[in-house]
């Protein structure tokens, strides 16, 4: 089974600007629901990697699914029985502004089990690093809003402990 959730914001800002942000993961712990760092060995390509540390601790190796740049960006994350493409997406409207998306595609043997208790947790962490985004982009080279730790949800947890028992207690993970 496969599943997605999404959110959509459109701003007045500079398509270009968000791109910015989508383009250098050094930024994605400023906007991204669960990143508490993110590093690319140079810059993104498709089949790329990019390293990202979730806030529970492990670090995934995630590889670069879909690269258009200025447009989109999608990511593969392996947490224990699941598959998630990260989706970042972003085109100008006809008013001048972007159209900013982010989703998630969910698939794996424990898809089905666990939508009842992501949906709706991820879409509001979807709708937050859209904000985010449109805000960062809208006032590029201003200090981010100080965030609190990534909110690290009871099911993410599981996945950890899971995961980091399949690898044999290593925190990094890797496709």
């Amino acid at each position: 089974m496969t599943w997605t959730i999404e959110s959509v914001g459109e701003a007045d800002v500079d398509p270009a600007a968000v791109w910015a942000l989508y383009a250098d993961p050094a930024t994605w712990s400023q906007w991204g629901h669960n990143a508490t760092w993110a590093r690319a060995d140079g810059p993104l390509v498709e089949n790329g990697f990019v390293d990202v540390r979730a806030g529970y601790g492990t670090v995934y190796h995630c590889r670069i699914r879909r690269l258009e740049p200025g447009r989109a960006l999608e990511l593969i994350v392996k947490p224990a029985g699941l598959t998630i493409i990260n989706i970042y997406e972003v085109e100008p409207t006809p008013a001048g502004g972007a159209r900013v998306r982010h989703a998630f595609e969910i698939s794996g043997p424990i898809a089905s089990i666990v939508r009842p208790a992501l949906a709706g947790m991820y879409r509001r962490k979807l709708d937050a690093e859209v904000a985010d985004v449109i805000r960062m982009a809208r006032n590029p080279g201003e200090p981010p809003e100080p965030r609190s730790a990534p909110t690290v949800s009871q099911p993410e947890r599981i996945w950890h402990r899971l995961g980091r028992a399949r690898r044999g207690g290593r925190e990094e993970q890797s496709l």
